[in-house]
């Protein structure tokens, strides 16, 4: 019934666009979606889209400003900490990139963030659907390609400069942010300078009363109002250089960033108090160093990237206190050192294909020097690929093929001895490799000026990391003690989808089914067991023991997003997610699926009015369906126990409006805009909220924000 809706619905899109031939721009260039040609997004067969604005997003976190479009959605904890899930993946199966280069992001935690802040970005793209071919594993379920501006060109002896400074302020949780931008070059030389800071006090949720000690069962969340331990504070600032001349290109830069953030738990029955779950300290420093040589009809790419990471984190302690409890079993501190590198040939027309061969590794290293959940390991892998593309008249073609391997050795002795003690591996279990061939097969076919089809075949792998492998100790953000697996064997994928698409000046409209079936999928299971919070040890009570564990999977959908104008100046935008994920192993649901969904927003123009202009008018409403969790061995399930918790949720609609405008301001135009955020102060539990167990989502927030170029 709901696959029928769906269809009728988006036949009916088409044809009023076919009608209707008015609204936004969307010949947006896609540099993540092809190494040899710059397409536009609506002619490549793999569905992408981006975010060009991150100021007008008004998150620090990465799931939620990306959550807008279909078929990708928001694992989140707090306001800050947000991740994205696209087509039912999330974590180490969405590759998250740099500027084309791969981050250490600290994705293998339900609750961990990606080290990267959006705020510096100019342009954040998103590829929905398995990329392992240029991108290799960790890309099944999709791509973020989080890329920064290109550096300035200057006629010679010339200079030139520019800059934004933007601020941001929420009214629910005091949150501020402030962000410097700047370029300049010099001749072929730029220079981009950029920085940030975002803080904020706890959140408040919507309204409603909260469960006490006493209380019979019911719908009464454990936590409402103020909710104490979601506080946090982002810093980062990056500075590159770049030269650009007409057969050369290079850059050098270096991007340092910092979170500081807590994370609410409750203690055991029968009190079930607020206390905080643990307290995080995540620093991050990345350098990339690129450089392009055109040698006449080839051309020759090469990447180094070098990333030095260090999370610490204190169990039931807040960050503003953690190194009091500095040298305890309740502290972790784990460095990490990872170095990547590219190098590709492109080459010219042969025949109808003109393509890329590359070559890329890394090497990870990572050391616990303090704690107990996971131990000093190293990890490394090496690819090579082919991706051909034929342009034809009416077709789009697009094929590649790679080879990977993958090595995972934990240490032995020292702080990792603890694992071996534990029996999490030993010295026959302690190294796994993996390898497997990739392939994908993509094509758009243009059916006329207006409609195109395009469809994509791959065939990926995923190795398991680190975690996956061999963690074994208690994760006080999560407030459970997780275990690895060292006999775990690498996820493999076939996936397919098929876009049907349309565009005529300012209309657009896709639909797109998929289907992914995955041997071997990893997740994360609730044993049933309990484990004592101190010590680790097993336990009547205490916190529940979580294990990786290995199953088949389908994961299969439906994706539609509308955008058209009803009028001059009135624009209607539509979207709707309707997806399924199936443990066919064991005959039930997969965890962790999001809901259905739906969106529609509409777009007001009002014009200019003394010295503004550029008007605007939104208003939104997200509706999602209800939700219930797979099984009992669902993390977080167990809260579907407890008399105040719930880990299924109910349907709810989400409204926000907002206004934005353009002040002339002497010589300069001023960005303002002011959005209200769940406008009705909805009390309501997300699906993929990581607190719902046992508290709300975020009320209504007001957010003001100003960017003033110079």
């Amino acid at each position: 019934m709901k696959y029928t809706v769906g269809i009728v619905m988006a036949g009916f899109s088409f044809l009023w666009a076919e009608a209707m031939q008015k609204s936004v721009n969307l010949d947006a260039i896609t540099v993540s979606a092809s190494p040899v040609i710059e397409h536009e997004a609506f002619d490549v067969p793999c569905q992408i889209d981006a975010v060009t604005d991150t100021k007008e997003a008004s998150s620090a976190s990465m799931g939620e400003i990306l959550s807008e479009m279909a078929g990708v959605n928001n694992l989140s904890t707090g306001s800050q900490a947000g991740k994205p899930v696209i087509r039912g993946f999330s974590g180490e199966r969405i590759k998250m990139l740099s500027n084309g280069s791969p981050t250490d992001s600290q994705t293998y935690g339900i609750r961990h963030i990606d080290n990267i802040d959006p705020l510096l970005a100019e342009r954040i793209e998103v590829i929905r659907g398995a990329q392992g071919v240029l991108y290799g594993s960790d890309a099944l379920g999709g791509v973020v390609n989080v890329i920064t501006p290109d550096y300035l060109v200057a006629d010679e002896g010339k200079t030139l400069f520019r800059g934004e400074l933007s601020g941001e302020y929420h009214t629910n949780n005091n949150e501020k942010a402030t962000v410097l931008k700047t370029q300049s070059a010099v001749g072929k030389w730029g220079v981009n300078v950029a920085a940030s800071i975002r803080e904020a006090d706890n959140y408040h949720t919507g309204d409603s009363a909260t469960w006490k000690s006493g209380d019979p069962a019911g719908d009464l969340p454990l936590f409402a109002g103020e909710l104490p331990y979601t506080d946090f504070k982002n810093q980062s600032a990056r500075v590159g250089v770049g030269y650009t001349d007409d057969d050369f290109k290079f850059a050098l830069q270096h991007t340092y960033w910092q979170s500081k953030q807590n994370y609410l738990g409750h203690t055991p029955a029968p009190a079930f108090e607020a206390v905080s779950s643990a307290g995080q300290k995540l620093t991050n420093n990345e350098t990339q160093l690129s450089a392009t040589k055109n040698l006449g009809e080839w051309s020759v790419e090469a990447k180094v990237s070098m990333t030095k990471n260090q999370r610490e984190a204190a169990t039931n302690t807040p960050y503003q206190q953690m190194q009091t409890v500095r040298g305890t079993p309740l502290y972790l501190d784990i460095d990490t050192d990872r170095k990547d590198f590219h190098v590709a040939l492109t080459h010219p027309m042969a025949g109808i294909f003109m393509g890329e061969v590359g070559l890329e590794g890394y090497v990870k290293d990572q050391d616990l020097k303090e704690g107990k959940l996971l131990p000093s390991a190293k990890e490394w892998g090496k690819a090579v690929y082919l991706f051909e593309e034929a342009n034809l008249e009416k077709w789009i073609l697009q094929a590649g093929l790679r080879y990977d391997t993958r090595s995972v050795k934990a240490a032995l002795e020292g702080t990792s001895s603890y694992f071996v003690d534990q029996g999490i591996y030993d010295d026959a279990t302690n190294s796994q490799e993996f390898a497997s061939w990739g392939g994908s097969l993509g094509a758009t076919y243009k059916i006329d000026e207006t409609w195109a089809l395009a469809t994509n075949l791959s065939k990926g792998f995923r190795a398991p990391g680190i975690f996956e492998l061999f963690a074994g100790g208690i994760h006080g953000g999560v407030q459970a003690f997780q275990i690895g697996n060292p006999y775990l064997e690498e996820e493999s994928t076939l996936g397919v989808d098929l876009s049907l698409r349309y565009k005529k000046e300012e209309t657009y409209s896709s639909l797109t089914f998929y289907r992914n079936t995955v041997d071997d999928y990893i997740y994360l299971a609730n044993t049933g067991l309990y484990r004592n919070p101190v010590t680790g040890e097993v336990a009547p009570t205490g916190i529940p023991e979580m294990k990786h564990e290995q199953t088949d999977a389908i994961i299969q959908g439906i994706e539609w997003s509308f955008e058209m104008p009803i009028s001059p100046v009135t624009t209607l935008r539509v979207s709707a997610e309707y997806i399924q994920g199936e443990d066919t192993k064991n005959d039930t649901r997969l965890a962790y699926i999001p809901p259905s969904n739906a969106s529609i927003g509409v777009t007001q123009k009002l014009g200019a009015f003394g010295i503004s202009s550029n008007n605007e008018l939104t208003l939104d409403m997200r509706v999602f369906e209800e939700q219930k969790v797979a099984g009992a061995f669902e993390p977080f399930a167990q809260y579907n126990n407890t008399p105040f918790g719930s880990a299924d949720t109910s349907g709810y609609a989400l409204f926000d409006i907002g206004y934005s405008t353009q002040l002339q301001m002497g010589k300069s135009k001023v960005d303002a805009h002011v959005k209200v955020s769940n406008l009705f102060d909805r009390a309501y539990r997300g699906y993929l909220d990581t607190y719902k167990g046992y508290a709300l989502g975020m009320g209504r927030d007001i957010s003001f924000g100003l960017s003033v170029p110079f």
